[in-house]
């Protein structure tokens, strides 16, 4: 076992292709192939399972995913306490961020903000909801950017932007959309959804939603590993899926846009959080400000991605 193989089942779980984990790991999908075969071979059962539309994990495979990314985590946290010891006099920003948030919006804001401070490193490290807040507790993350009102606890927060959800039909049929194309929260409560893992905040924003309107959410029984996968399900004919609209790949699914019961388009809401410290690096108080004062900018940036999807 190695940390390449880990890292090689990861990829493949979060983006449902082996030959796009390939490519984000920068080997060849035999070398990919075989890695992972190597890793079923020890650990003595199947991680996925291949038809000729997908790739799936096998219910062992969900069972160890968790195992596995912890043990990447534990390996990127000490590269990154070695690096930040060996350097004590460089100054390190450590951000975390869950994968629900849109790498466009994100870039825009850490990209002026290295402008302003080149001589400050960003580290950046995308995780699951709590391992981001368990790692602020820890003073192993200095901000972590997340889905808004996930959890309750000592921190401050600020928000950053939000975007609408969008409801995608099963098998990509819906006949009861207004004249604005859009669907009425209460009008979908009857169809069964596909989820994913309670990991990043949009299974558990989903929830919320049908709670704060009085609607019962109807699950589908089994869970996808990425927002491909939801895609893919809900054009299958498996389930309806519930996305942010940056997340939606495909230009060719029917897509439409979500209402409350007072008519208000649903959206989903992002914020930056930090441990709430009397005392703190000048450097983390300088991009707390730095947060504070480009909100409006990332919310541009943010409008700007969502009207180009929509094109």
């Amino acid at each position: 076992m190695n940390l390449n193989q880990l890292r090689f089942v990861s990829a493949v779980a979060a983006s449902g292709s082996f030959t796009a984990a390939a490519e984000q790991c920068f080997v060849t999908q035999p070398t990919l192939s075989n890695g992972i075969a190597q890793l079923e071979n020890e650990l003595g059962a199947r991680l996925f399972v291949r038809t000729t539309r997908q790739v799936a994990l096998t219910s062992f495979g969900a069972h160890v995913l968790p195992y596995l990314l912890e043990v990447l985590n534990a390996q990127a946290a000490l590269m990154q306490q070695t690096s930040a010891f060996l350097s004590a006099d460089k100054r390190v920003l450590r951000i975390g961020t869950s994968p629900l948030i849109n790498g466009s919006v994100l870039g825009a804001m850490l990209e002026t903000f290295r402008q302003k401070h080149p001589e400050i490193e960003i580290i950046l490290r995308e995780m699951n909801m709590m391992d981001l807040y368990n790692m602020l507790d820890d003073s192993l993350l200095d901000v972590i950017f997340v889905a808004s009102n996930m959890h309750k606890g000592h921190w401050d927060s600020s928000f950053l932007y939000e975007e609408p959800l969008l409801f995608i039909p099963k098998g990509g049929v819906w006949q009861h959309k207004n004249s604005q194309g859009t669907v009425q929260l209460k009008d979908i409560a009857t169809e069964t959804f596909v989820m994913v893992p309670d990991a990043c905040g949009l299974s558990r924003t989903t929830r919320a939603l049908f709670r704060s309107q009085r609607l019962k959410l109807q699950e589908y029984p089994g869970q996808a590993m990425s927002y491909q996968v939801l895609e893919e399900w809900a054009e299958l004919g498996i389930g309806a899926a519930i996305l942010p609209k940056s997340k939606i790949a495909s230009s060719k699914h029917n897509w439409f846009s979500i209402s409350d019961q007072s008519n208000n388009t649903v959206k989903i809401r992002f914020e930056a959080s930090w441990a709430r410290h009397e005392a703190r690096e000048s450097h983390l108080t300088e991009f707390i400000h730095h947060v504070h004062t480009t909100v409006s900018k990332v919310n541009k940036a943010a409008k700007k991605v969502q009207k180009k999807s929509s094109d």
